[in-house]
């Protein structure tokens, strides 16, 4: 991770801090589920594109 950067889980941990007061924590908590779902989806289709040979063109 280049200089600088957060950990994702840190990330969430601030925002989460930061929108506590405005948000509804189970809608949020949906919201952040969704997203590590979709995370893993995109990681494991990548994952089979290369083992595909789907690589990026030469």
């Amino acid at each position: 991770m280049p200089p600088g950067c957060r950990e994702p889980a840190e990330l969430r941990h601030l925002v989460a801090a930061a929108v506590a007061p405005y948000a509804d924590r189970d809608v949020l908590a949906r919201r952040i589920a969704r997203e590590e779902e979709r995370r893993r989806a995109l990681a494991a289709f990548l994952d089979g594109w290369d083992a595909a040979g789907g690589g990026a063109p030469s």
